[in-house]
């Protein structure tokens, strides 16, 4: 089954269109990222490596209403992108590991993508609530933000090794 999933992601259409996905997505979650940095000075919790009550409470509560509705926005993007980049870069992983025992790795971007949803429902309900946020939905949020950016940079080590030793091998050609 995950053989046919990474074998239909690097179809030259869904390879392709993952990729104009990806872009677009970005672009609305950073250029939002961006507006709300300039108009508060205050960073996203996604982009948080784990958060305290007080840093969250210092985060949501320096939101006004149009920062507010920009992340609404980053939100609603959220919800495709975790898809969108576990199976660009899962496809990635599979289709440069040589050998069939370890292309299990692959998986590695998957679950980062799964913890990503989790933190962003955690997120959700400590936006959605009064302030001062709820003391456990933050602390299981902070477990999540540092597993989800734990998967997502070993996601890139992988990445980056398979792509130092696809260049070392074609250089020793």
């Amino acid at each position: 089954m995950l053989q046919s999933f990474f074998e239909t992601v690097l179809l030259r259409r869904v390879f392709s269109l993952l990729i104009l996905l990806e872009i677009g997505l970005a672009y609305v979650i950073y250029t939002n990222v961006f507006y709300i940095d300039q108009a508060t000075g205050l960073p996203i919790l996604d982009m948080e490596v784990g958060y305290s009550a007080a840093r969250v409470s210092e985060i949501l509560g320096g939101y006004g209403p149009v920062e507010r509705a920009r992340y609404e926005i980053i939100m609603m993007a959220d919800l495709i992108h975790p898809a969108v980049y576990a199976s660009l870069f899962g496809g990635v992983i599979w289709s440069m590991i040589g050998r069939l025992e370890r292309k299990w790795l692959a998986i590695v971007p998957l679950f980062a993508a799964l913890f990503d949803w989790a933190e962003n429902a955690a997120i959700y309900r400590m936006f959605s609530e009064p302030m001062p946020v709820d003391y456990n939905i933050v602390q299981i949020g902070n477990y999540l933000s540092f597993t989800k950016h734990a998967l997502v940079a070993l996601t890139v080590l992988l990445l980056t090794w398979l792509l130092l030793r696809g260049l070392w091998r074609g250089l020793m050609r």
